[in-house]
């Protein structure tokens, strides 16, 4: 189990897993060499599971859909077969396999610029998975907050990922490659991303500078078990009756001070409400969901609980 100097460095490397150890050392007041070993651990233990970015695509003129799939009884083994396709669609940002105990067993997150293109890839999917399709869920987000686990160091400042601004930046055709590479693993040394793409390192140092500065990249960070941290991760998605607009600005504004909320997006759609948080037991479950169900009142029209088993892409 991580102690609370491993939660101190994890917070750190949720806000810059690039920063050097030596920075991180200073914040958590320890030896450089003490820090070097303890992330090396949490490496090992898989508690840091991969390095990724978190991506604005929004500053690219996309737009965030979210599609859950419930399906008939599938093994993971049979789901990988028809991912490899889904996965490597450049719009589709992230695929999450659900808990049994949830409505639904198969999240995507798919980014497009025009409706007609997120239809096409939606039909391409359940064309995929056609015979186990038991029902769906579809619904575009519109801002979103990233706070990752803000909890792990309640006494420092913790960074806000904001997606909200439409925008129409173009990519290069090596952008799109750098993004993909640093998706899969963001602390990929300079050199080995040069030689993949192969280009010069200053063209992989000023084109990661380039999507750092138009915050096209907005953060470097690891995806943590939070189980082995002593957490339960739960993901909620819900109807709000749109009338009720001051009650869902207090749960914005609820989310924003509990440091347990990791994201929150309000969409629009069946489902315009999604959220998500990092509990120690039942009882914080507890006092959240009764919170969350006093805010928003009789707002609230239809709840649906989530629990993530593991991210696939």
């Amino acid at each position: 189990m991580a102690d609370a100097k491993d939660k101190e460095i994890l917070f750190e490397l949720l806000q810059d897993c690039t920063q050097a150890t030596s920075k991180i050392a200073k914040k958590v007041k320890l030896p450089r060499q003490t820090v070097d070993y303890r992330i090396k651990k949490l490496e090992k233990e898989k508690v840091i599971k991969k390095y990724t970015i978190n991506v604005d695509y929004q500053k690219l003129g996309y737009n965030r859909h979210s599609l859950y799939l419930d399906m008939k009884s599938i093994s993971h083994e049979e789901v990988n077969k028809y991912l490899k396709l889904v996965t490597d669609i450049q719009e589709v940002s992230c695929c999450y396999m659900l808990h049994g105990a949830s409505k639904w067993k198969l999240y995507i997150s798919v980014w497009t610029k025009t409706i007609e293109r997120y239809d096409e890839i939606q039909t391409r999917i359940m064309s995929k998975f056609k015979k186990y399709i038991k029902n769906y869920l579809s619904f575009q987000g519109v801002r979103s907050y990233t706070y990752l686990a803000r909890r792990l160091n309640p006494k420092a400042k913790a960074k806000v990922d904001i997606k909200h601004k439409m925008d129409n930046i173009e990519l290069k055709p090596i952008d799109w490659k750098l993004i993909k590479l640093l998706k899969k693993n963001s602390r990929t040394p300079v050199v080995d991303l040069a030689k993949k793409l192969k280009v010069s390192v200053n063209t992989i140092m000023r084109r990661t500078k380039w999507l750092k500065d138009k915050e096209i990249i907005e953060r470097f960070y690891p995806i943590l078990h939070m189980r082995k941290l002593g957490y339960t991760e739960y993901t909620f998605i819900s109807r709000i009756d749109p009338s009720y607009d001051k009650e869902l600005q207090n749960f914005l504004e609820y989310t924003r001070k509990d440091n347990r909320f990791i994201i929150v997006i309000k969409a629009v759609g069946y489902v315009n409400l999604y959220y998500a948080f990092i509990v120690k037991d039942g009882n914080e479950l507890h006092e959240i969901t009764s919170k969350v169900e006093d805010v928003l009142g009789d707002g609230l029209l239809e709840t649906h609980k989530i629990e993530v088993d593991e991210m696939i892409s």
